[in-house]
């Protein structure tokens, strides 16, 4: 599923691949990477192998699931890519203890508003373990609060007219600097006046690698998730947090009613 949404795939590849040729310039050393959560495909980075010979990048495959990282190897092996590969693990990367240096880092395990799955966990374990001038890939997840009230539906059209959508604040980012979940905390507050009803949403934004961005609606990382319908008797502030567990996502309670 994840390989056939083009659009993910195409930013991601694309971003990977600048950044391996930010680190490689001038210099004549190997690249080594790390992919933690490579999946049977290896999506973000086989496709790439062929820009480079195997003297100048190295990649280690790791995931936590035997099945998938037997069929990654079975598909390096098939295309004769196996001088690229300097090490599959078979491992959690939440909590993985990296032995080598790497130049770059690529963990894509994560679903819109950052729910279920564990990017936040794999890059709070991965980054303090590598270099200051690793690159993790991606490079910034965002999460912001918008209001969107809503349009009317034509149907011949198979769209919405009307709407409206409106930025409230940024509840918090996930990058290299960023990486205490205690601080993923925001209260927001809604304007006293609009016209209801509006849905007060989550938009998930993903910086892969310089300007190569993954924004609203871009595939299924980027969707908005609807926390609140906001009628009469509506709230005045909301308060988001981030509930790092098994299951993470991002939770609220109201604070406070405008009546």
């Amino acid at each position: 599923h994840c390989l056939l949404e083009m659009k993910r795939t195409a930013i991601f590849l694309r971003g990977i691949k600048q950044a391996i040729d930010s680190k490689m310039g001038d210099s004549r050393e190997q690249v080594r990477i790390l992919y933690a959560g490579c999946g049977p495909y290896g999506t973000l980075i086989i496709p790439l192998l062929h820009y480079y010979s195997a003297d100048r990048i190295s990649v280690t495959l790791l995931d936590v699931n035997s099945v998938s990282l037997n069929s990654a190897e079975k598909l390096i092996n098939e295309l004769n890519l196996g001088d690229y590969i300097e090490q599959f693990v078979l491992a959690d990367a939440a909590t993985y203890k990296v032995d080598l240096s790497y130049d770059i880092v690529i963990s894509e395990t994560m679903q819109a508003g950052l729910k279920n799955e564990p990017q936040v966990a794999i890059t709070q374990n991965l980054i303090p373990q590598c270099k200051p001038d690793t690159i993790f890939i991606p490079e910034q997840i965002t999460i912001d609060a918008y209001l969107r009230k809503r349009g009317i539906w034509d149907g011949d059209q198979l769209l919405e007219e009307g709407g409206e959508t409106n930025h409230l604040c940024e509840l918090f980012s996930v990058n290299k600097t960023n990486l205490d979940s205690g601080s993923y905390r925001k209260v927001v507050t809604l304007p006293p006046t609009f016209n209801k009803p509006y849905d007060l949403l989550l938009y998930t934004t993903i910086k892969v690698f310089g300007n190569e961005v993954l924004g609203l609606n871009d595939c299924s990382l980027n969707l908005p998730l609807r926390y609140f319908e906001l009628r009469d008797n509506y709230p005045k502030s909301i308060e988001f947090w981030y509930n790092q567990s098994n299951k993470p996502k991002i939770e609220s309670k109201i604070l406070d009613y405008i009546t």
